[in-house]
């Protein structure tokens, strides 16, 4: 094969993986989006860090992906904090609040290796329980 060829044939492969590698970048970023339909009438707690307000309230969770989305800095992982509606700072913060006893308490304070959802108040999880039923069910069914 001549010297030529085999220029034209490595540039046209470096031009059809620049190309592949685009194509999967740009469909990527696009399925990353949130469908926010599906969240429609939801709602989710947040709760103020300022240690002068602690406002807690519930926000459309469609706004609060919203948010996220508009104001997120795409070099870090972190959550943007949001406006709370109370004191005006942002220091709000997604929360989650007890169904057994109301405590409200930030998303992600429950120590790894806990269920994510178990209250530092009354130490109840939702999940733990569910999970429970579940198994009483496999077994009873049996």
């Amino acid at each position: 094969m001549e010297q030529g060829s085999k220029k034209t044939i490595m540039l046209g492969v470096i031009v059809v993986c620049l190309v592949s590698a685009g194509v999967i970048a740009y469909k990527t970023t696009q399925s990353g989006k949130i469908n926010l339909e599906k969240f429609k009438g939801m709602k989710t707690w947040v709760q103020c860090r300022n240690p002068a307000c602690k406002h807690e309230y519930q926000m459309p969770l469609v706004d609060y992906y919203k948010y996220i989305e508009e104001h997120r800095d795409p070099t870090t992982l972190a959550t943007p904090p949001l406006t709370c509606e109370k004191c005006g700072e942002p220091s709000a913060y997604r929360a989650i609040k007890c169904p057994k006893c109301g405590f409200v308490y930030e998303d992600g304070s429950v120590p790894r290796g806990d269920f994510s959802d178990r209250c530092p108040k009354c130490d109840y999880s939702q999940e733990e329980e569910n999970r429970k039923a579940a198994a009483e069910a496999r077994r009873g069914g049996k």
